[in-house]
């Protein structure tokens, strides 16, 4: 019986799938952004070798050499692919040190061979498949993993709609986990209170038609609050707007439930539509998590300066060598009177 994988080595092979899917992404650019995807497909085999060299106990030199990867597992295991390998390896050089971009043939060719690699390879020495790699286990917001692999059990039997529904609900507490009142004082990923549709006044339905102008400014500051938070977390907005034409726009109620129109656009989703969102919003919790150092450090200056009084100092201008104030050290500005108002 095989025995359980390590937290870390399934970190590590979902990264190794992360790195292996952006390159597929990659590949669906227009040349020659599609060039992209060779480094990606290769950091992901030598990720993939190193982990599977360690996983085996195989003592690996110092700088070594991506084809001599073979030699060294071979006693414990022979690796596939060799001769593929080689020629991803040469276009990949070719790329980086001579410039020559590779072909949608050679790129096509790449990612072709790495999945029959990482497919053959997974299963003989860590005993899981490699489609069964949960890229959830890189993200370290909880409830934004939770939402991702329970909307991944109604993928699994084959109804995209409701798991397109659980993406939409990870999305949104993504962004509401950093845009919440943490009671540190503002939040500058906030951009401001969330707005609501039952804040009042009323901008909706019966109530909003002597109100034209509320409603555009509404609309406005509800779509550019929305924008703005996803854009500071450093999440790509045109993918954004792809994501939400393609998943339903869940609706949270005060029973606890989320509820979602299910039209036939939703009833049509493919497995492959389901998947790219399902990565996007693994992609955008990533990114977004290079702002959890931001929110430790503003809760750690919050709980420094709480319930302590404060001196206030004025500024002195350049320090002398003999620790006095400058001597031209500038003035303040006065404080003067607002202008009236024109009448």
């Amino acid at each position: 019986m095989a025995m359980p994988l390590k937290p870390l080595t399934v970190q590590r092979l979902a990264y190794v799938r992360y790195l292996y899917r952006e390159g597929v992404e990659q590949s669906q650019q227009p040349a020659p952004l599609r060039a992209r995807a060779i480094t990606s497909f290769h950091d992901a085999v030598e990720n993939f070798i190193g982990l599977t060299a360690e996983h085996l106990g195989v003592d690996l030199k110092p700088r070594t050499e991506f084809l001599q990867y073979w030699e060294f597992i071979k006693p414990e295991y022979e690796l596939p692919k060799k001769t593929e390998m080689k020629r991803l390896n040469d276009v990949r050089i070719a790329l980086k040190h001579n410039g020559t971009f590779p072909s949608s043939h050679q790129i096509e060719q790449a990612r072709e061979a790495l999945v029959d690699f990482f497919t053959t390879v997974t299963v003989d020495v860590f005993n899981v498949d490699f489609d069964s790699i949960d890229m959830a286990d890189l993200i370290t917001q909880p409830k934004v993993a939770q939402y991702l692999k329970d909307a991944q059990t109604h993928a699994d039997v084959g109804d995209y709609s409701m798991a397109a529904a659980g993406l939409s609900i990870a999305l949104d507490t993504l962004l509401r986990h950093y845009a919440r009142d943490d009671g540190g004082g503002r939040n500058p990923f906030a951009f401001g209170p969330t707005l609501y549709w039952h804040d009042e006044p009323k901008v909706r339905g019966r109530e909003a038609w002597d109100r034209p102008r509320l409603v555009k400014l509404s609309s406005i500051a509800e779509s550019t609050q929305q924008a703005l938070r996803a854009m500071a977390l450093g999440i790509d907005y045109p993918k954004l707007v792809r994501f939400q034409t393609l998943v339903p726009t869940v609706h949270p109620y005060a029973d606890g439930s989320w509820r979602y129109v299910e039209d036939e656009a939703i009833r049509q989703l493919s497995p492959d539509d389901y998947d790219w969102a399902r990565h996007f919003v693994i992609d955008s919790a990533l990114r977004a998590s290079a702002a959890d150092a931001v929110d430790d450090l503003r809760k750690t200056r919050n709980e420094l300066g709480r319930d302590r009084p404060h001196p206030e100092r004025s500024w002195t201008g350049a320090l002398q060598e003999s620790g006095s104030e400058h001597p031209h050290a500038e003035e303040p500005p006065p404080i003067s009177a607002p202008a009236p108002l024109d009448t």
